[in-house]
């Protein structure tokens, strides 16, 4: 116990702490992730999405990566470029509807830093 408690204050001083999910997605965001972005950005998707965007990893991400990916998947949305072309043309229930794209855009800005914010 006394090893334990001696490791997590090693930890603690050279600031070797574990980064903390932040900014946990809200509910209706993530449905928007799971119908449209978690079978390629998820646990069983490929290395490639997963190395861009992996929400499997969402929670050790700490809040400055967490807003950072957010305002990515909000500007990737919106230029429409997410699903890629072929996903939209071969399932189009993926595309996120522009009323969830704007509900995806104005979470991500909430996740900025006070002073970044407008």
């Amino acid at each position: 116990m006394v090893i334990v408690a001696i490791l997590v204050n090693a930890r603690i001083a050279t600031g070797q702490t574990e980064k903390k999910q932040q900014f946990p997605i809200p509910e209706d965001i993530n449905k928007i992730f799971q119908t449209s972005c978690m079978s390629c950005h998820g646990s069983d998707g490929g290395r490639l999405p997963k190395s861009r965007l992996n929400f499997s990893r969402w929670a050790g991400y700490g809040a400055a990566k967490e807003a950072e990916k957010a305002l990515l998947i909000c500007s990737t949305l919106r230029k429409g470029k997410m699903p890629p072309k072929s996903a939209r043309e071969s399932n189009p229930e993926l595309i996120p509807a522009k009323e969830q794209i704007d509900l995806i855009c104005k979470w991500a800005e909430s996740l900025k830093p006070e002073k970044e914010k407008k």
